[in-house]
């Protein structure tokens, strides 16, 4: 990406196993669907590897890039956690079920550190019988446990009994 891409015009805003989150800084006179067009530093190096790197819209391949969503906004708590298109990405949590989750309870807990509960509702059948369970759970808190966010920003993964102030920034 580096060779291909102005990196100082990009911005990793979350990632998770199998997908990225990237703010794009392209042109302000054209809307989100310039895509990565602005941000190309090597047009000749692009264009002879863009085939290899990227697939058509809507198909996934392995270790290939696709365009899901693009918009204005972002906000990105954690992996599985954002905002895109006012669409919320929210692990374990029934949206629909939880209408109190909206980009407001977001900008809440990174602004005030508020912590969001949301209530799961499912059935389960045991022995029988059918079962209404209502879990509880903490759906937006604001602390990541997967990684180690060092001063810079940067993130680093998680390992047990290693805090940022071990790591050496240079």
């Amino acid at each position: 990406m580096n060779k291909a891409y102005d990196m100082s015009r990009m911005h990793f805003v979350q990632g998770d196993t199998d997908n990225l989150t990237w703010a794009i800084c392209g042109n302000v006179n054209r809307g989100p669907d310039q895509l990565f067009e602005e941000v190309i530093k090597d047009q000749e190096f692009y264009d002879r590897y863009k085939d290899c790197v990227y697939t058509d819209n809507g198909q996934k391949q392995i270790l290939h890039i696709g365009i899901e969503k693009f918009s204005y906004n972002c906000i990105a708590l954690s992996p599985k956690n954002y905002i895109i298109n006012d669409d919320i990405v929210l692990k374990g949590v029934i949206l629909n079920q939880n209408p109190q989750i909206n980009e407001q309870t977001f900008i809440d807990c990174i602004n005030n550190g508020t912590v969001t509960t949301a209530i799961n509702t499912t059935l389960c059948q045991r022995k029988g019988t059918m079962s209404r369970l209502q879990m509880e759970r903490n759906a937006l808190t604001g602390s990541h446990t997967k990684m180690t966010v060092l001063q810079n920003q940067s993130c680093l993964p998680f390992i047990k009994r290693i805090n940022a102030d071990k790591y050496l920034i240079k």
